[in-house]
């Protein structure tokens, strides 16, 4: 047997020495640069209006949460004492779910097809090669992290020092979640436990915003669950007689005059960034263990991501990650169907639904949007937090019509009209949606408001899932960012607006009759329509 019929032995003597990574990077760089069509000027003045652009975005948005400290500071209610006290609770689990379900959908370590093909096929070292990518997810989880718990925690009324204190904890927090999921995925096994840690946090996040809308508040006539609040010398003098703060209230008060509480929170912080340091050096010892298969799978839902938000379509981008979690579950156990034309479909839409079952934990989950917003006091916000959190948790389940929408040779193998097939198909989603709402109606608090947000879900999320492709006819509109198609700016907006016209007599706080009337007539007129193809 020849020489030619075993293995291939990698041998340096016949190719050379293996170049190292950093190397490897600067040769890379240097062909690109020698490439490059654009001076340093032109970069220059791309990235100055990029930086501008967020430097006004930030000092306008810092201004107004500046201004809503202040406000909240200034709110010594019994709402604002159990906020403060149940909020936490309720955003830290919300936080460290949200990361590992984001992370581990794009990876959270990825790389381009043409990386893994022509890099990390070589024998270079594929730790080296994958490190900026890891480094870039830790620093990029680490910024966001920092700044979504600042805001939060400044409109909580903390003062300067908690806020920081508080933004520094969590952001370490969430740099050691980025970290247990580039250990997850490594192997499919631990990316399987590591949703389910996920979706248990979702739940634990549940549980104190449902205790924070039923907790019974003190008031005048002996308290109610979903009542007006009475105003705050009402409150105190009648319910307490202390006049000048509850009891329940001034501990908290003091401790946020005072700061007692915030140099625990600082030391904390420090901890949790030592321990997070530390995790982030061995992790990044067993880059190697990362298999190019989940890389690259990372790298292509990148850019279909990419791909979608230019087209400004959102739908799109559900679409994308729908597609790579059946590619990465490969195949499913096959079921008999039942019925024949609609009740075959409705049986078959069921089942799909069935087969990702993580989709109604998530949906179960977002019923805290509605109890939190109760909770805190703003009841006349609730109605239309639900809806939006309803929407968000019923428009996954709707792939079926959208596939069904654009793909007009499925519509005629199917047998059936395009506005038949789209009532048909949303039943299962509709029946979610309603049930949705009966559990959020503790919150809502109105049987017509109820009805009013469960027919606000289902016709918004029916109408974007059977919308129509982005169009790219018709004139240029000109932008600061380049020139756009006028079809692309109805995308965004699609769906939404049938939810927030089902919700304005809610809103507007009309009778109960046009609570009732205005989404049922939305909801007929929806699908009564044939929807557009062309």
């Amino acid at each position: 047997m020849s020489s030619a019929d075993g293995p291939v032995q990698f041998d340096p003597a016949d190719f050379g020495a293996i170049p190292s990574s950093r190397a490897l990077r600067q040769w890379m760089r240097t062909t690109r640069r020698r490439h490059a069509d654009r001076s340093f000027w032109q970069i220059f003045e791309d990235v100055y209006l990029v930086l501008f652009t967020l430097a006004m975005a930030g000092a306008t948005g810092g201004n107004v949460v500046h201004h809503l400290n202040n406000n909240a500071a200034s709110c010594t209610s019994w709402s604002c004492g159990e906020l403060i006290q149940w909020m936490p609770w309720i955003i830290i689990p919300l936080l460290l779910a949200t990361t590992l379900r984001m992370l581990l959908a794009v990876g959270p370590v990825s790389a381009t097809r043409a990386t893994g093909f022509w890099l990390l096929a070589t024998p270079v070292s594929r730790s080296a090669l994958l490190r900026p990518a890891y480094r870039l997810v830790i620093a990029t989880v680490s910024v966001v992290g920092f700044v979504v718990a600042a805001v939060i925690w400044a409109l909580l009324g903390a003062p300067l020092l908690e806020v920081f204190g508080a933004a520094v904890l969590i952001s370490a927090l969430l740099v050691c979640t980025a970290i247990v999921t580039v250990w997850a995925q490594q192997t499919p096994h631990r990316s399987r436990w590591t949703l389910r840690v996920a979706d248990l946090l979702l739940i634990a996040a549940v549980i104190p915003a449902v205790v924070l809308a039923l907790h019974k508040r003190p008031s005048t006539t002996g308290g109610a669950w979903f009542g007006a609040v009475p105003t705050y010398q009402t409150e105190l003098v009648d319910a307490y007689g202390y006049g000048g703060t509850t009891l329940g209230l001034s501990a908290i008060t003091d401790a946020s005059n005072t700061g007692s509480g915030q140099p625990h929170l600082l030391l904390l912080g420090v901890a949790a960034v030592i321990v997070a340091v530390v995790l982030t050096f061995i992790a990044a010892r067993s880059l190697a263990n990362l298999s190019r298969t989940s890389v690259i799978a990372g790298g292509e839902l990148l850019a279909g991501l990419a791909g979608a938000a230019s087209s400004l379509d959102i739908s799109m981008l559900g679409d994308v990650i729908s597609g790579r979690h059946w590619r990465l579950k490969g195949r499913v156990r096959s079921r008999r169907g039942r019925g024949a034309r609609g009740a075959a479909i409705v049986q078959r839409e069921f089942l799909r639904i069935l087969r990702w079952p993580r989709r109604l934990v998530i949906g179960a989950a977002l019923l805290v949007v509605p109890y939190a917003v109760a909770g805190a006091g703003f009841h006349v916000l609730v109605p239309i937090a639900a809806g939006f959190a309803g929407f968000v948790a019923v428009r996954p389940l709707l792939d079926g019509l959208r596939t069904a929408c654009r793909s007009m040779g499925l519509v005629r193998a199917l047998g059936m009209d395009l506005r038949e097939l789209r009532v048909v198909m949303a039943v299962v989603p509709g029946l979610i949606a309603i049930i949705w709402s009966v559990l959020a109606a503790p919150a809502i608090g109105d049987g017509a408001a109820t009805f009013a947000v469960a027919a606000g879900i289902i016709a918004g999320s029916v109408r974007q899932a059977s919308g129509r492709p982005p169009s790219y006819g018709g004139p240029l509109v000109t932008s600061p960012m380049g020139a756009i198609p006028p079809g692309l700016f109805s995308q965004p907006a699609r769906g939404f607006d049938l939810l927030l016209l089902c919700l304005a007599p809610v809103l507007f706080n009309l009778s109960a009759t046009w609570v009732l009337a205005i989404p049922a007539f939305v909801l007929t007129i929806m699908f009564a329509v044939r929807p557009k193809t062309d």
